[in-house]
């Protein structure tokens, strides 16, 4: 009977290991990505960060004119930074934050709202399916301003959102806004829209950008 010599039985024993957890290597390699990707937040509405400028943003788009203390339903009807469909929540789930970028000081409640949207007579009909707390915000310094990096603002929510709804606050004023463009940006709807009632028609359109951006998780 042949021996195999110490050694020789050592050395293939070693390069078993070796092949073994060179395979368990690839394969975590292979997971982890994976993770990762699903773990990701999921991003819609405007397109923020320090280098969007609220331009035009104060004293802030208004409800009304005539009467300033008049509140309404602001509906971002598109996202600045992100055309075609970035308004849009793409995933049902749990919007974890909300990031604004404003001018000046102020507040709103953010809302969740569904627009239907008529292309025969331009109605833009909406309702509001959910109601946030009254969120505060400071806005730009006058060292931001001169720097040109703007603050972003954060603040964690638990927002339920589905796939096709839109945000937007309520409110009388706004300086979380970019005006500099004309269309229908945003969506006015007076007096605002409140959880739970049937679609309405919009009051009037803007042509200001809310900069506001959602993160799902």
């Amino acid at each position: 009977m042949t021996r195999i010599a110490p050694t020789t039985l050592t050395t293939k024993l070693a390069r078993h290991i070796g092949f073994i957890a060179a395979f368990a290597a690839l394969i975590a390699a292979m997971v982890v990505p994976a993770t990762g990707m699903a773990a990701a937040p999921v991003k819609f509405g405007a397109k923020l960060n320090p280098t969007v400028q609220p331009s035009n943003g104060s004293p802030g788009l208004k409800c009304s004119q005539e009467a300033p203390a008049t509140a309404c339903t602001m509906i971002q009807n598109e996202a600045y930074g992100r055309p075609d469909g970035g308004e849009l929540a793409p995933k049902t789930g749990t919007i974890k934050k909300i990031r604004v970028i404003a001018a000046d000081a102020g507040s709103f409640r953010p809302q969740i709202a569904k627009v239907k949207r008529s292309t025969l007579f331009g109605t833009n009909e909406a309702k509001v399916v959910y109601t946030g707390p009254k969120l505060s915000y400071t806005g730009q310094t006058e060292a931001n301003e001169e720097s040109g990096a703007y603050k972003v603002e954060t603040f964690d929510v638990n927002i339920p959102v589905k796939k096709g709804q839109q945000l937007a606050l309520r409110g009388n004023i706004s300086s979380m806004v970019r005006c500099s463009s004309g269309g229908d940006n945003t969506l006015l709807y007076t007096p605002p829209l409140l959880a739970g009632k049937p679609f309405k028609a919009a009051s009037e359109t803007d042509g200001c950008w809310i900069l506001m951006e959602a993160v799902i998780r």
